[in-house]
C-alpha cells in the first residue's frame, strides 16, 4: 500500500473535508485524497485560507480540520490559520511536503540543499502541540495516531507532521505496522468543594466568567444547571458570548477593553469572581491588572496548570485545575442552597438600561449607516440556524457589543484574530454544516487579506453571505492615530498611502452577486434580501468613515472607566464596592 493512500484511509476516519494547497511536494497525498469519495478536497487560492478553513470546521463540529500543502512557500502560509488554532486551543491537522529525505540538510549551518527546503518543524513549534518529520516509513501509524491523542488530550490544539517526497510515494505493509499507545492518564484527586462553597457562601455580589474551555468541554447542560442552583449572573466572554440569550435574566453582558459599560460595572463592582475555563487576558482585564475586580476574591478553574503561573498580578484565591466536566461533576453535587442574588442582579440590570450599546440617537443618522445599527439590526433578522462570523479590528468589536444573540451561533479567531479570517472561516464552516446559514462580516480592509478566496465561494457555489462594513480604510487604527499620535494618520485610508479598490467590482468579477447598502432606509430590505439569497452575496455596507467603536478603554485605565469618559460623580456613583 502507498504511504499516501494510508494518510488518506486514515484522515477518512476523523473528517469528511480536507484543505489543500497545490505543489511539487505533496502530490501524492492529494492524488491519494482525490481518489477517496468520502473525503471532500477544497482547493484553496492561498494556504492561509487552507489552515483558517480547516480551524473553522473543526471550532464547528466534532471532526478535525485538515490541511495539505507543499514546502517552503505552502508550508508558511499555512502558519496564520495554525495560530489561530494554537491560541484558542483547536484541534487540527496539517501536513507539509517537504523534499526528499537525501536532500534534507543535516548541517544546520547550511541553508538549504533541496529546492524549497525549509526547517518545518523548529518554525511551527511554538503554534503546535506537536510537530514531526516522519523519517521513517514505518512509523507513519505511530504519528498519526500520536498526533490524534495529542490533538485532543487535555487543552486542545494543532499537530503537524512534515512528509519527505519519498515517503509519501513509499510502499507499506499496514498490517505490520506498529501504532502509538496513548500513555495511562491519573485522575487527579482535588479537594476544593468546601474552600470554593465557603467563598461563594460568604458573597453578596458574585459573579460568573465563562471562558472559552465551555465550549471545549461541552459543559453548556452543566454550567446551566450550576447557573440555576446557585442563582449567580455571569460574564460571557467573547467566545461564550453564544451560549445564551442576550436577554437571559443571568446575562450581565460583554465585558473588557472593548465591551459594555454594564458588564464591566458588573465585574467592577463584584466580590467574588468565579472563572471558568477563562485565560483572563488583557483584553478582559485590562493593563491595569490590579485595578480588576479591586474586591473580588478570584476562583480560576482551568484544565491548563500553566494558566496558574502567568506572571501578571493577577492574586488568585482559589487555583482548580480540573476538566471542567469533572468540576461539574463534583460541585453540581454539593450545592443545594440557592442564594437570592435577586438586589445583585436588578442592579446589573438598571446598568443594562442606564447604558445602552446602541443609543437611540444612532437611529437618526442620516448619511451611511451606523454600525452599531447595522449589527442590531443584522442580530433582528437573523435566526437560530444562523452563524456568524465576524472578522477582525472593529468589525469584530461592533458585533460583540451590538449583535444581540437569541439562538445564533457566532464565532470567530479570538485569541490571534488576524485581519481577513472569516471570508476563508465561512468556507470551513458551510463545509462543517451545510444546513446553517453562514454570515461573515467583514471590514473593506480586511477583506483584501484573503479576497482571493471569494473564488473558491463561486467555484463551489456556497451559498455564503459577506457583508462588507466598508468605512474606508483602518477605523479602528485611525481611532488609535486619534489617541496617541494626534491624528497623524499613515497608511490606514487613500488619504494616507492605502490603496482602496472598488470591491464589489472586484465581486462581480469572481461572479458573485453584489448588493449596497447605504443608509438605514434600506437596512430591512436589503438584509432580508440578501439572507434569503440562495447564492453566494457580497452586501457592501457603507458606514461613516469616522465611525468610532464606543465605548473603548484608553491604555492603563482601569476597565470600568471606558471613553468617552463618564463625569467623576457618575463614575463614582456606579462603584458600589465597598
Amino acid at each position: 500500500m502507498k504511504l499516501s493512500d494510508y494518510i488518506a484511509e486514515f484522515l477518512s476516519k476523523i473528517t469528511d473535508s480536507v484543505f489543500v494547497g497545490q505543489g511539487g511536494n505533496i502530490i501524492h497525498v492529494l492524488d491519494s485524497l482525490g481518489k477517496r469519495k468520502d473525503i471532500n478536497v477544497i482547493p484553496s487560492q492561498n494556504e492561509q485560507g487552507a489552515s483558517i478553513a480547516a480551524d473553522a470546521y473543526s471550532r464547528f463540529n466534532n471532526k478535525i480540520g485538515v490541511t495539505a500543502a507543499t514546502s517552503g512557500p505552502g508550508m508558511l502560509n499555512l502558519m496564520q490559520g495554525i495560530a489561530c488554532s494554537f491560541f484558542d486551543s483547536i484541534p487540527t491537522f496539517h501536513f507539509s511536503g517537504a523534499v526528499v529525505t537525501g536532500q534534507l540538510r543535516k548541517n544546520k549551518k547550511i541553508r538549504q540543499i533541496g529546492f524549497q527546503e525549509m526547517e518545518v518543524v523548529d518554525l511551527v513549534k511554538p503554534i503546535t502541540k506537536y510537530a514531526v518529520l516522519l523519517k521513517d516509513k514505518n512509523k507513519i501509524k505511530y504519528e498519526l495516531e500520536k498526533m490524534l491523542y495529542i490533538s485532543m488530550e487535555g487543552r486542545p490544539g494543532p499537530v503537524l507532521m512534515d512528509l519527505p517526497d519519498d515517503l509519501q510515494r513509499a510502499e507499506i505493509e499496514p498490517e505490520k505496522l506498529k501504532g502509538f499507545k496513548s500513555p495511562k492518564i491519573v485522575k487527579k484527586k482535588i479537594k476544593f468543594e468546601k474552600k470554593f462553597l465557603e467563598l461563594i457562601s460568604k458573597a453578596k455580589r458574585p459573579i460568573i466568567i465563562m471562558g472559552h474551555g465551555i465550549n471545549l468541554s461541552n459543559t453548556k447542560k452543566e454550567l446551566k444547571s450550576f447557573i440555576l442552583n446557585t442563582g449567580i449572573p455571569y460574564l460571557p466572554s467573547w467566545a461564550t458570548i453564544d451560549l445564551f440569550p442576550y436577554n437571559d435574566k443571568f446575562n450581565a453582558g460583554t465585558f473588557g477593553v472593548a465591551a459594555t459599560r454594564h458588564g464591566n460595572f458588573a465585574v467592577q463592582n463584584s466580590d467574588l469572581i468565579i472563572s471558568l475555563g477563562c485565560r483572563l487576558n488583557t483584553q478582559i482585564t485590562g493593563s491595569n491588572i490590579k485595578s480588576f475586580a479591586p474586591k473580588a476574591k478570584k476562583i480560576i478553574i482551568d484544565i491548563d496548570q500553566n494558566e496558574f503561573k502567568k506572571q501578571n498580578g493577577l492574586k488568585i484565591d482559589l487555583k482548580i485545575n480540573l476538566d471542567l466536566k469533572i468540576f461539574f461533576k463534583n460541585i453540581l453535587q454539593k450545592i443545594k442552597i440557592k442564594k437570592n442574588y435577586d438586589k445583585w442582579i436588578n442592579q446589573i440590570e438598571s446598568w443594562k438600561k442606564k447604558y445602552p450599546i446602541v443609543k437611540s440617537e444612532y437611529y437618526d443618522q442620516s448619511k451611511k449607516i451606523n454600525a452599531y445599527v447595522f449589527m442590531k439590526k443584522l442580530s433582528e433578522k437573523t435566526g437560530k440556524n444562523d452563524v456568524l462570523i465576524p472578522d477582525a479590528s472593529a468589525n469584530l468589536i461592533w458585533a460583540m457589543q451590538a449583535f444581540q444573540i437569541n439562538g445564533q451561533k457566532v464565532f470567530t479567531a479570538l485569541n490571534h484574530s488576524p485581519m481577513g479570517y472569516s471570508m476563508p472561516a465561512t468556507i470551513g464552516a458551510y463545509l462543517a454544516d451545510k444546513s446553517k446559514n453562514i454570515i461573515c462580516t467583514i471590514g473593506d480592509g480586511s477583506m483584501q487579506m484573503n479576497i482571493q478566496e471569494l473564488a473558491t465561494i463561486a467555484h463551489f457555489n456556497f451559498p455564503i453571505k459577506i457583508f462588507v462594513i466598508n468605512n474606508g480604510g483602518y477605523g479602528l487604527i485611525k481611532q488609535t492615530q486619534d489617541m496617541w499620535l494626534g491624528s497623524r494618520r499613515v497608511g490606514v485610508d487613500e488619504s494616507s498611502g492605502l490603496a482602496m479598490p472598488n470591491l464589489q467590482k472586484i465581486a462581480r468579477a469572481y461572479k458573485i452577486n453584489t448588493v449596497e447598502i447605504n443608509n438605514h432606509n434600506e437596512l430591512d430590505e436589503k438584509i432580508d434580501n440578501v439572507l434569503n439569497s440562495k447564492k453566494p452575496t457580497l452586501c457592501e455596507v457603507k458606514v461613516s468613515e469616522n465611525q468610532k467603536v464606543i465605548p473603548k478603554l484608553e491604555f492603563g485605565r482601569p476597565i470600568h472607566d471606558l471613553s468617552p469618559k463618564l463625569e467623576k460623580n457618575e463614575l463614582k456613583s456606579n462603584m458600589i464596592i465597598d
